[in-house]
């Protein structure tokens, strides 16, 4: 049982009659995909890793902020709701199983393709704001460690303090405070490299300025997107608990005391 020949059978053309083009398949993934306004999408056949009679469809963009979907996240249908993997035993019930598939891509699976090639927020990390850290988080950690009075204070502390202002800020808009999380990502890049022990780079692949070898480690951080993702959160949720920015600190330290148990 060819598998992929099955699903370009039972799926391939009405995927193509929406633009979509089979790629490279590989182990356990069958991808059709389309570019549409400088959005990449995906539909994708996924099979388990370890169960091969087991399969699902994950439908995915590019598009900053969303996340991938399978059926049972957004089907309101209550039998689409109860499965993970759809199990099969043999061809016939694998080509039933996609004929299901092919109804609820026609019935739900275009539409959510086309909600999430929106942007999830309007809070996006721009290639000129994460040149400009790059640029300046130097004179900027001078300045939000004046700002915010942190002057000799300790990784942890400060982080605490980056949180308190992160609060303060959650009712503004991103144009509002987009300065400010510059210069908080300044601070918080040399707060847990314990002022200089790290080298900011860019990231070219992702357009964004990176943080690598922090306190000597492999552990690198984009301080800027992280900072965004982080106060997005946060405002969306209004979630006052300290977790990204700690958490990859704490990460950070794991990594360190690995190389120095003298210190601990």
């Amino acid at each position: 049982m060819t598998i992929k020949r099955i699903i370009q059978e039972e799926l391939g053309k009405t995927l193509e009659e929406h633009g979509f083009k089979f790629t490279k398949a590989e182990p356990c993934f069958w991808p059709y995909e389309k570019e549409k306004d400088g959005i990449h999408q995906e539909i994708l056949v996924a099979r388990d890793r370890y169960e091969k009679g087991y399969i699902k469809m994950i439908f995915s963009t590019s598009a900053y902020g969303q996340q991938p979907k399978e059926f049972r996240d957004f089907v309101p249908e209550e039998g689409a709701k109860k499965w993970d993997y759809w199990g099969y035993e043999n061809e016939e019930e694998l080509r039933q199983i996609l004929r299901e598939f092919k109804r609820l891509i026609l019935a739900y699976g275009f539409e959510l393709i086309e909600e999430i090639s929106k942007p999830a927020t309007d809070a996006i990390p721009t290639e000129e704001a994460n040149r400009y850290l790059l640029e300046h988080h130097q004179e900027l950690y001078i300045k939000y460690q004046k700002k915010l009075q942190v002057g000799g204070k300790e990784a942890g502390e400060v982080i605490d303090i980056i949180y308190e202002k992160l609060k303060e800020i959650l009712n503004e808009s991103f144009s509002q405070v987009e300065n400010t999380l510059i210069g908080l990502a300044a601070l918080y890049g040399h707060a847990i490299s314990w002022e200089n022990q790290g080298e900011w780079t860019w990231d070219e692949q992702d357009k964004a300025c990176r943080i690598e070898k922090i306190l000597g480690t492999k552990k690198d951080i984009q301080p800027l997107n992280l900072m965004i993702l982080e106060w997005d959160y946060m405002r969306k949720h209004r979630s006052i608990e300290e977790s990204m920015l700690r958490t990859d600190y704490e990460h950070i330290l794991i990594y360190y005391y690995r190389k120095h148990p003298e210190e601990i």
